[in-house]
């Protein structure tokens, strides 16, 4: 859904990627995923789980893998897997996690219900991947 390299800005105290500078840039990439999805403006309702598991550092190319998990009438709660992708793209590494829920929200950013459309998945392999991902989790 997004990617980025890491540049000597984005570094934190211990010389390695801020967490808060992943989590902008996720935050922002899931945004533009729930608008889409939900055809109306979101905003973040909940951080539900940030996990970080491998330091990333300068030159460092990070991608968001995105997983919808679930919905309801007004928010959807969405997963992502942070990679850290090889210079050739052939290898990624899983260095962190997170899930988000985000609200459909009106003009005047107060939360509206009926707008999102309930998700259905029709396919058994992606079916498996959300209950496994829900299951370890504990969504």
């Amino acid at each position: 859904m997004a990617d980025y390299f890491v540049t000597p800005q984005m570094l934190n105290h211990m010389n390695i990627t801020h967490g808060g500078t992943i989590l902008t840039r996720l935050d922002s990439a899931m945004g533009l995923f729930a608008n889409s999805y939900a055809k109306t403006q979101t905003l973040t309702g909940r951080i539900d789980r940030v996990s970080f598991y491998r330091p990333s550092s300068v030159g460092d190319h990070l991608s968001f893998c995105l997983t919808l998990l679930k919905t309801t009438k007004r928010t959807m709660t969405i997963y992502a897997a942070i990679n850290r992708l090889s210079l050739d793209n052939r290898q990624t590494e899983l260095i962190g996690e997170a899930v988000l829920t985000y609200v459909a929200v009106d003009a005047q950013l107060r939360p509206i219900q009926g707008q999102i459309e309930p998700y259905q998945v029709s396919d058994k392999t992606e079916e498996e991947f959300i209950h496994s991902l829900k299951d370890r989790l504990g969504l």
